[in-house]
């Protein structure tokens, strides 16, 4: 796959244009580069976007669906060819990149249904002689940010939802992992979308968020990263008074009771939270225990993760990759060094592995002081904290502490500590006794500065919806 704009029904190349490397994470050797946009291909897409806007919000949403769902078929059929390009750029093993292909296109179907299923209403009105309705349209011309840690599902989940709704998309490729939103564009266009219903740019994000966030004709943004960022893009959004779906960091609380089998429990705990070398904003990475089994839970956690086998994400036999950057790479390292140089106790790995790839051991931290970073910042990377408590109240404060609020986990027997910690938990999603909490039909969202909007379920293409209300007077 050749990474270019597609602007308008073409793909771009222009020779000369600045360009980024596109690095292998398992080697970091160059296997590509990412053409930037430039001026006047950034101005054309915002034409091509307002054209289509207007061509395809009047395609009615049973062919906008079967669109999306023929471009869901050509995802299946290419589906090898995706996960293997989506592992030499992000680096995740191939077994994880083909479930995520696989639920990408699940992802485009349960869009067409869902908008199919954006019904008005009729209101009984008053006075006879009126008539009273509330009708749902697409809100415009939406600007999709994705992430570079699971790059085909968010965007397949932006595009699906956006182009269900009858909006046109300008997406903002990500320059680490430019085959996802190439594939993705590919197929959509190959399913018959109309060739200006959606466009893909690169370069410079800060400068290609600020120019298009700043155009007019701009109704919508959807971001997913980093809450930083996420603050940045929330307030050119105001300043436009835009809608905004922004799915920000986390830093998800995990509450193990004491009731729990421990061995199958540390089995759960260990694969949730190394898949994608823990690359994931609803990771587990704050483990609370309850201290009658903290040490054997602890344990139990270690060896697992003390085995599991890092490699090239194209090894069968790999079952953690490398971290998709020497960026992510240095941040792991700084925060064990962190968690050493405050007296941690590490209970397995805390070391890069030498070569030329972006590889960290698995790595497990134990009595942290208040101060270490981990305890405060979202790693994102393979490196979690083991907190021992007693009481279940003072557990649940130290659980809401932090200001992030995305994803939550608890493993118990008991429902009454089940329902204690549904209830008592801020955050939008939980897992209780289970690690799945993302399918194409359940809402994906956090709180507070883990943003706002849910994309998934029902909620995902009504956030690219706005509500019209008709009186109309008939006597």
């Amino acid at each position: 796959m050749t990474p270019a704009q597609f602007i308008a029904g073409t793909w771009r190349n222009t020779p000369g244009a600045p360009s980024t490397p596109v690095l292998n994470p398992a080697d970091n050797t160059e296997i590509g580069r990412v053409p930037h946009a430039s001026a006047d291909e950034i101005s054309e897409a915002l034409d091509a976007a307002r054209r289509g806007f207007a061509l395809w919000r009047r395609v009615s949403a049973a062919e906008r669906g079967a669109v999306l769902r023929r471009g869901a078929a050509a995802l299946r059929r290419d589906a090898e060819e995706i996960a293997r390009q989506m592992v030499r750029e992000q680096g995740k093993p191939l077994s994880e990149a083909r479930v995520e292909v696989a639920v990408s296109a699940d992802i485009l179907d349960w869009s067409a249904g869902e908008g199919e299923r954006q019904y008005g209403r009729l209101i009984p009105p008053r006075d006879p002689r009126f008539r009273q309705s509330v009708l749902r349209e697409p809100v415009g011309v939406c600007v999709l940010i994705p992430s570079w840690n699971v790059p085909v599902l968010f965007v397949a989940r932006k595009l699906g939802e956006c182009l269900a709704a009858g909006c046109s998309a300008i997406l903002v490729g990500h320059k680490q992992t430019p085959g996802a939103a190439v594939a993705v564009i590919r197929a959509l266009i190959e399913g018959g979308l109309p060739a200006e219903a959606a466009s893909l740019l690169f370069g410079s994000n800060a400068e290609l968020v600020e120019t298009l966030l700043r155009a007019p004709g701009i109704a919508k943004v959807s971001f997913t990263g980093g809450t930083q960022t996420g603050r940045t893009i929330g307030r050119l959004a105001a300043e436009a008074v835009l809608k905004t779906t922004l799915e920000l960091g986390g830093h998800a609380p995990t509450i193990v009771f004491d009731d729990v089998d421990v061995e199958a429990t540390a089995e759960i705990v260990v694969r949730s939270k190394f898949r994608n070398a823990g690359q994931v904003c609803n990771s587990p990475t704050r483990i609370f225990v309850q201290r009658k089994v903290h040490d054997a839970f602890a344990d139990a956690l270690a060896r697992r993760a003390a085995a599991l086998r890092l490699g090239d994400g194209l090894a069968p036999e790999t079952e953690m990759g490398p971290l998709a950057s020497r960026r992510q790479l240095a941040r792991i390292e700084a925060m064990v060094e962190d968690a050493r140089g405050c007296g941690a106790r590490i209970l397995c790995g805390g070391e890069r592995l030498q070569g030329p790839g972006n590889f960290h051991q698995p790595t497990l931290l134990a009595e942290l002081p208040d101060e270490a970073r981990i305890l405060r910042e979202e790693p994102f990377g393979p490196v979690a904290a083991l907190i021992a408590f007693d009481e279940p109240e003072e557990m649940m404060a130290a659980a809401n502490a932090l200001p992030y609020g995305l994803a939550g986990y608890c493993y118990t027997r008991s429902p009454a500590r089940a329902r204690f910690v549904e209830q008592g938990l801020s955050v939008g999603m939980l897992g209780i006794n289970t690690p799945q909490i993302s399918l194409p039909e359940t809402p994906f969202g956090g709180v507070r500065q883990s943003g706002n909007g849910s994309e998934g379920g029902s909620e995902g293409v009504a956030a690219y919806m706005t509500t019209k209300y008709v009186s109309e007077f008939i006597a």
